[in-house]
């Protein structure tokens, strides 16, 4: 029974050997990639994107369908939880589509105010024209906007899978598993305008190396930097990174880890020196390997822990005390000053160190613990 479970599965196998062209309407059909070094126009922006076959499946098929050995208690894969197939509706995830116009069917930016994570319903139903946060938040991190956009640090085990993630991991094991990410024609217009990173010759919405969306994520921290040289400093970016609303529209900024401001409460973090927080992760929010909407603490602003993975990467007491996997092993990093891990030998000591309270653990079973240092203190 866990063989016909099993080849369900996507096969990793053809990844690297031929593409798939991905329409606007969702449908597959033979396609070669980009030549290499040319241009892409516009037009072909809105109509093309090579995809490899097994990029493909997971845009299309990952947790869109109801697993049929779950129904009938017979999924091997469901504790712990990595079928590639949905058991219950909160995990269910809609399959991103960029319509004819060159819009997407929706936001894989602005959060849903009306979608329940429990239940995994919402009043305007599929056709929400924003993004609903499903458990692992696959909505997100398998939109064509941005899956496999941006690489792992985690390492690849044995099996070529990743060794935190699994086999379903969204982001990028090596520069053959990159691809492009594929924009909204609004977004399209407003970055040709602007004559900013990302265009189509960048391959804002398909074609090229499948490594623009890293390069535009470099292009726009150098922007950044330029802008405001502070951000260089370990000691600023501790201070600041993420502590401030992002000013730009959702549609019209990169967000993740290139941008120093935040743009929704799981993205954002309370300064440290302000809130005196530990570093340790709030048991109301953080549930096993997942963290939850900050709203759901009765603390809010007081709380003494941490309600996001960035404020405890961030945390004073955390922050450039693990090396960075990506300088390890490539000798460069793509998120810079931006990046939580160590790039040098030194440690980092801030200028002035924080004064924290002691911590007082609540009497629940989910009593937090601190994390031990090293590839647990993931960036994803």
């Amino acid at each position: 029974m866990s063989k016909s479970h099993t080849s369900q599965q996507p096969s990793s196998s053809s990844s690297s050997s031929s593409t798939t062209t991905t329409t606007t309407t969702g449908s597959p059909s033979p396609s070669s990639p980009s030549p290499a070094g040319g241009s892409t126009s516009p037009a072909n922006v809105l109509n093309v994107q090579p995809e490899k076959p097994q990029h493909y499946t997971y845009l299309k098929e990952f947790r869109t369908e109801q697993c049929p050995l779950f129904v009938q208690h017979k999924c091997t894969q469901h504790r712990p939880f990595a079928c590639f197939h949905w058991h219950f509706l909160n995990q269910r995830r809609r399959r991103p589509i960029r319509r004819r116009d060159g819009t997407f069917n929706y936001s894989p930016d602005v959060y849903c105010t009306k979608y329940d994570e429990g239940t995994g319903t919402c009043a305007e139903g599929d056709e929400c024209p924003f993004l609903h946060r499903t458990a692992g938040d696959t909505e997100r991190r398998y939109h064509l906007r941005y899956y496999k956009t941006g690489s792992c640090i985690h390492e690849t085990d044995s099996k070529g899978h990743c060794s935190k993630n699994g086999s379903h991991c969204a982001f990028a094991h090596g520069s053959h598993d990159l691809r492009s990410p594929v924009y909204d024609i609004r977004e399209v217009q407003v970055i040709e305008s602007q004559g900013g990173p990302g265009g189509p010759e960048g391959g804002a919405g398909g074609g090229g190396d499948g490594q623009s969306g890293q390069a535009a994520s470099t292009a726009l921290i150098e922007k950044i930097l330029s802008e405001e040289p502070r951000w260089q400093d370990n000691t600023y970016v501790l201070s600041h990174y993420k502590t401030e609303l992002c000013k730009k529209p959702p549609r019209l900024c990169r967000q993740g880890y290139a941008c120093p401001y935040y743009h929704n409460s799981k993205d954002r973090r309370r300064s440290p020196h302000k809130h005196k927080y530990r570093a340790l992760p709030c048991p109301s929010v953080k549930h096993s390997e997942e963290w939850g909407d900050p709203s759901k603490c009765e603390g809010a602003e007081g709380c003494q822990y941490c309600h996001t993975r960035t404020e405890q990467q961030f945390h004073p007491e955390i922050y450039k005390s693990t090396k960075c996997n990506d300088m390890q092993q490539s000798s460069s990093c793509p998120r810079g000053p931006f990046c939580a891990f160590a790039h040098i030998e030194k440690p980092f000591v801030p200028d002035s160190e924080p004064s924290f309270p002691s911590p007082e653990f609540p009497s629940s079973p989910q009593t937090p613990r601190a994390p031990p240092p090293g590839p647990g203190a993931s960036l994803h």
